[in-house]
């Protein structure tokens, strides 16, 4: 567990990638600055020693590790959300799978927050990330639970979509070496860092963050189709559906439970509750100072609520769905079984709330006005 502990200091989005900087240096995914042998052994030995790690015998995709999330965390699980050690991001976020958090309620019952239910559970042998326990295929698909990993996202081997996701071209590696067939292409943003550098200081926050387009809840339904299309679903939540005038104005208005109103569409964007803005020029957007609201257009999407890997929360949830106050209620929290300091330090990536605000779900309904505060 010692790896994933590490301190992390790299970039907020919800995916993991390395793209191409400004020199003419190639990317490591493209074969350039990292080299194949970043990745693989050729002879099955290295310096005199053998050239892979946690595998005796080696493995038939020549890896120096298990296999290819094994290799892939090599990297990236110290990369994280905030400059100032605050936060586990891209990789890191994996972390919160291997972390199971226990408290009595307030009946006198015991609860728990199992580390299997905080996100995509990508098989790590190294660090004992098994696939999951309960669910034998993606929720609402049938990819297999036991072939999830870093690569059944993204192409090792580099492409030129957002964080190099497979598309419709060409999927993930699957059972006995075919291809997991998906039907929706890669979706459109930018993110707030091009490149994987320590210190770089690229934070999450309100104004500094991943730009959202399009195509994220069609590509999650690649291996989610029925939670997308809502197929033998009652009353779910849409996805990749234009907000809304009224929608929209909630969102703009809403500052906090203590000020559901007043906001300035131009600055009231909310780190932890994104949308796909459907007419931003990715070209020119500068996701460093990104703070506007969306319009009526703009889109709620699978990430608006979701992140892409993990979170301390059930549901790679981005606050903590079941805390009704979300600063004292919110586990992992003192007192927690399981629970460090830097757990409950971390556990909203920086992001900080009054007393009492309440789910932010609110961002968008405003269900709090009027609410009783916290302490009464």
């Amino acid at each position: 567990m010692e790896f994933f502990m590490r301190t992390m200091i790299w970039i907020p989005v919800v995916v993991v990638s390395l793209v191409l900087i400004t020199s003419p240096a190639r990317a490591f995914h493209d074969g350039g600055v990292a080299y194949c042998a970043g990745c693989h052994t050729m002879h099955v030995s290295q310096n005199g020693g053998p050239g892979y790690h946690w595998t005796p015998g080696g493995n038939p995709d020549l890896l120096m590790y298990g296999n290819a999330t094994d290799t892939c965390v090599r990297c990236h699980y110290f990369r994280g959300q905030m400059s100032n050690g605050l936060g586990r991001g891209p990789g890191g976020d994996f972390y919160w799978l291997t972390k199971t958090f226990t408290w009595s309620t307030p009946e006198g019952a015991t609860a728990s927050s199992p580390g299997h239910t905080h996100g995509h559970n990508v098989v790590c042998n190294v660090f004992n990330v098994p696939a999951d326990p309960l669910l034998q295929h993606a929720p609402g698909g049938d990819f297999l639970s036991s072939e999830l990993g870093c690569t059944s996202c993204h192409d090792p081997h580099g492409n030129q979509n957002f964080r190099m996701l497979y598309d419709s071209q060409i999927g993930p590696r699957y059972v006995g070496d075919t291809r997991f067939a998906f039907t929706a292409d890669a979706p459109l943003a930018r993110g707030n860092a091009g490149t994987t550098l320590v210190g770089g200081g690229a934070d999450e926050t309100d104004a500094r963050h991943t730009v959202y387009k399009s195509g994220f809840g069609e590509w999650c339904a690649n291996c989610h189709a029925a939670m997308f299309d809502g197929a033998g679903v009652s009353h779910a939540h849409p996805a990749d559906v234009a907000l809304g005038t009224t929608i929209a104005d909630h969102y703009n208005g809403y500052l906090s439970t203590d000020q559901p109103g007043g906001g300035d569409p131009t600055i009231s964007y909310r780190g932890l509750v994104p949308f796909e803005a459907v007419d931003v020029d990715l070209s020119a957007v500068d996701p460093a100072n990104a703070t506007a609201g969306p319009g009526p257009g703009d889109r709620v999407t699978c990430l608006t609520c979701h992140r892409a890997h993990a979170t301390p929360f059930a549901d790679a949830g981005r606050w903590d769905f079941a805390a009704t106050f979300l600063e004292a209620d919110s586990h992992p929290r003192s007192g927690d079984g399981g629970a460090s300091p830097q757990d409950i330090a971390n556990r909203y990536y920086g992001y900080v709330f009054s007393p009492n605000q309440r789910s932010l779900c609110n961002k968008c309904h405003v269900k709090d006005f009027g609410d009783a505060p916290r302490d009464r």
